[in-house]
């Protein structure tokens, strides 16, 4: 799968900030009820790496955060 550039930066810009928006306004413990959103997040990531963009960092650290609170 390709992705165009002008594509490509639209998805990074999205998963920057709603990134930034989940790390900063929700605790570990409402995490659990984010996972329609960290699922959604998750997706778009996909199709940025299979295309052969890299995800931001930010995106990685909330998926860390996520995969920790609901691990049990």
């Amino acid at each position: 799968m390709t992705i165009d550039q002008t594509t490509a930066k639209v998805l990074n810009d999205l998963l920057r900030e709603l990134s930034s928006e989940l790390d900063l306004h929700h605790e570990d413990d409402e995490f659990q009820a984010l996972k329609p959103t960290i699922e959604t997040l998750r997706r778009a990531a996909t199709l940025m790496t299979d295309a052969g963009h890299k995800a931001p960092e930010v995106y990685h650290h909330v998926m860390r955060r996520f995969e920790r609170a609901t691990r049990s």
